[in-house]
């Protein structure tokens, strides 16, 4: 019973520690890390934001990284000569920056919140471009992927800059 009591209270004092408190810099909970389950939900996405961003919902794919990733969810639907992608991480905007497939930073603000900008891969001229999104709930990110036949000299930052603007509303702050 004594066991019981201890547990009990050292329960009661981790979820009062995670509460009342503003702090800068990764989200938390009690002070780890947020897991996979608690991102954003990308396939959640209302589909008058998905219409609204040029997106096809009947076209859906909840599983565009092929294989289940431990720090990621996603979701992608068809648009007009691309892909629109949303999708959460546990990774840190430091980590996003440091990695070396992410190139030409560029800090924008879309529909009044701050984000970071970001050409994907090495492809010229790039056909991916990525907005990300520092949240409650991990970096949300929204992407514009060109069709890999398609030849048009359409910008990808042009693309997702025009589709980001209708997630802001369901994107955690």
């Amino acid at each position: 019973m004594r066991l019981v009591g201890i547990a009990v209270g050292v329960g009661v004092a981790l979820v009062l520690s995670g509460c009342g408190q503003s702090v800068d810099g990764q989200p938390e909970v009690s002070g780890a890390p947020l897991t996979k389950e608690q991102l954003f939900e990308p396939c959640g996405v209302p589909e008058s934001a998905l219409v609204a961003a040029g997106a096809d919902p009947a076209s859906k794919d909840d599983n565009p990284f092929s294989v289940p990733r431990a720090e990621w969810k996603g979701c992608g639907w068809r648009a007009d000569g691309h892909f629109i992608y949303l999708s959460s991480t546990t990774h840190s905007m430091q980590e996003i920056r440091e990695n070396d497939y992410f190139h030409d930073f560029q800090d924008v603000t879309i529909g009044g919140r701050k984000a970071v900008q970001y050409l994907l891969g090495t492809r010229t001229p790039p056909n991916q471009c990525e907005i990300a999104f520092d949240t409650s709930k991990g970096r949300v990110t929204v992407t514009a992927t060109k069709f890999i036949d398609n030849n048009s000299p359409a910008d990808p930052c042009v693309l997702v800059n025009e589709a980001a603007p209708h997630f802001v509303d369901v994107i955690p702050k």
